[in-house]
């Protein structure tokens, strides 16, 4: 004889058990304990036949625009851990979407994870999304093309074949190795890359012996990067700094992220710089620069000319546009008292190249400069206030995103630099 049992859970959280009564009138005690304990098992895994374990979440377009396929990135944080092999799909009104979902950690089971999908949006919508999880899921396949990380000894490589390749150094030395389109290299080897500059004058690079690397987490929709380090010589003892380096597909810009953590107030600013593959400008073919001001202002550079943003959004006068030749610049733009500040970004270019470098809230928390030389020298630094004043952050923070394209970036970049500046917003709902 074969007796069949439903179960499932009350609204009370207990175990319920169909037909019970007449289990126990025909003395089936030890099968409806079996029962008992298995559905009860699954109530606390959180897991029942009825429904899955859900994390519900918002993404917020704050900045006017209409997005066609952004890439959106956040982290979950679940009631209890689940195994690292533990189904996931995500779902907007009902249907399924394509994401990434990756343990934040190394372990056998995690409760913190990382989801990466491409997200639509209209301007100023809010949409909502639900993540499902559990053992009773089928989850949806991942994206079939993308990125894919490659280690080696000395490097980390980031291909979107056949689009874009990324080599990024382990010890970080010189920031980015290499960003080759087929036949296209964006830079040149020799770039110095992340530096600080200490409150003496004397600039230090990032990276090199005694860096940390890791990945975060990889796939094709998204490959995340760390490096740390704690830095021991003597202008720059005890300061501890990170930096995440973030490629999102099917995007080809890298999203910079660096943390300072400096209680003895060593480092007065951060910086970058980057020498560019340009071609060598002439009369014909300049090197051709547009600077996010309050407007955008555009110049031609030749020999060794050199244009540069300068912002404060504390003085009267919030930014500036110099140009002249190395080590001297004349104002050429100064913006009005009172005027709306800088947007913070540079398109560098020849013609076969471009580069679209943004920076997060550009000159806001103290003056910060962006310059361009002919020959394709890239230079970007933000200062920071001194220790004791109002405006001296107990973290010192740098975001920034480089985006490398085609000449014209009009043409061949789906993303200009003020939405790399303003991404979709995920929030967590419940």
């Amino acid at each position: 004889m074969t007796i069949r049992i439903a179960a499932g859970v009350c609204r009370g959280g207990q175990p319920c058990v169909l037909l019970c009564r007449t289990l126990l009138k025909v003395g089936m005690c030890a099968l409806l304990q079996v029962a008992l304990a298995s559905a009860a098992a699954d109530a606390e895994d959180g897991f029942s036949a009825a429904a899955a374990p859900r994390v519900t979440f918002d993404v917020v377009e704050s900045a006017g625009i209409h997005r066609d396929a952004s890439p959106v990135h956040g982290r979950l944080q679940l009631p209890r851990s689940v195994a690292i092999g533990t189904p996931f799909r995500l779902l907007w009104k009902g249907d399924p979407q394509v994401a990434q979902f990756r343990p934040h950690g190394n372990g056998a089971t995690a409760s913190s994870w990382w989801i990466d999908f491409l997200a639509h949006s209209l301007p100023y919508e809010t949409r909502s999304y639900v993540v499902e999880y559990g053992p009773q899921i089928q989850s949806v396949p991942e994206r079939k093309g993308g990125h894919v990380l490659t280690e080696t000894q000395d490097t980390f490589e980031i291909s979107n074949a056949p689009y874009i390749d990324w080599v990024v150094p382990r010890d970080l030395q010189g920031f980015l190795q290499s960003v080759s389109f087929p036949a296209l290299e964006h830079l040149r080897r020799d770039s110095p890359g992340l530096q600080v500059r200490d409150r003496a004058g004397q600039i230090h690079v990032l990276g090199g012996t005694g860096t940390r690397a890791q990945v975060i987490r990889q796939g094709r929709m998204t490959v995340a990067l760390r490096f740390e380090k704690i830095e021991t010589s003597d202008a720059l003892e005890g300061v501890k700094w990170r930096v995440d380096l973030l490629f999102p597909g099917p995007v080809s810009w890298v999203e910079l992220q660096l943390g300072i953590e400096d209680t003895m107030d060593r480092v007065a600013e951060v910086g970058l710089q980057l020498r560019l593959n340009l071609d060598p400008p002439t009369g014909a073919h300049r090197t051709l620069v547009e600077l996010g001001a309050a407007r955008t202002v555009y110049r031609s550079l030749l020999n060794n000319q050199y244009v540069e943003l300068r912002a404060d959004r504390r003085q009267a006068s919030p930014w500036q546009v110099l140009r002249g030749v190395a080590d001297s610049v004349q104002p050429f733009m100064v913006a009005a008292q009172g005027a709306p500040a800088a947007a913070g970004w540079a398109h560098v270019m020849d013609r076969n190249r471009c580069l679209a470098i943004a920076f997060e809230r550009f000159g806001e928390q103290g003056e910060e400069c962006l310059g361009v030389a002919a020959g394709g020298n890239l230079s970007a630094w933000k200062r920071f206030s001194p220790a004791g004043s109002e405006t001296q952050p107990v973290v010192k923070r740098w975001r920034s995103w480089l985006h490398f394209v085609h000449f014209p970036p009009q043409q061949s970049a789906s993303t200009d630099p003020y939405m790399m500046q303003h991404p979709l917003i995920m929030k967590r709902t419940q």
